[in-house]
């Protein structure tokens, strides 16, 4: 799967109900700096996962128009709120699935800072992974445009 064809296959989800990564970002499952959040606040972005903000969206889209087109889209990625809404937007997984994984995280924190849950990221990321990219990876290459 290109760039291209996530570009192509996305780009009009934005406004695409996903209250299973609602529910996962408003959970405290959001990284706390760096990469996208970095991003983010030097764009003058809220920051606040309470809010889902800034959204999986934007966060996809704007990786996406920063790498080459034909650029593989592997699974290298490592941001699991970003797999997860890719899963829920494309329907690639059942709510089911993502509904149970959606509990186990949340419901697996492993501490607290303040209010905001800690969570295992490199373990969840990894299951998420497991559960979604293979399904993502597959709906996106057979999409026709």
């Amino acid at each position: 799967m290109t760039i291209e064809q996530v570009i192509n296959y996305f780009k009009d989800k934005e406004d695409t109900p996903c209250p299973m990564t609602e529910r996962l970002v408003g959970a405290g499952y959001q990284q706390k700096d760096g990469g996208y959040i970095k991003r983010a606040k030097k764009e003058g972005m809220v920051v606040d996962y309470t809010k889902n903000s800034p959204s999986q969206y934007w966060h996809l889209m704007t990786f996406a128009y920063s790498r080459p087109p034909q650029e593989k889209f592997t699974r290298t990625i490592q941001c699991g709120e970003l797999i997860f809404w890719m899963a829920e937007a494309s329907g690639s997984v059942s709510q089911d699935a993502l509904e149970k994984m959606v509990d186990a995280i949340a419901n697996g924190a492993i501490g607290y800072d303040g209010d905001r849950p800690i969570y295992d990221r490199r373990h969840w990321n990894r299951e998420i992974r497991r559960l979604c990219f293979d399904a993502i990876k597959t709906t996106v290459e057979n999409y026709k445009i």
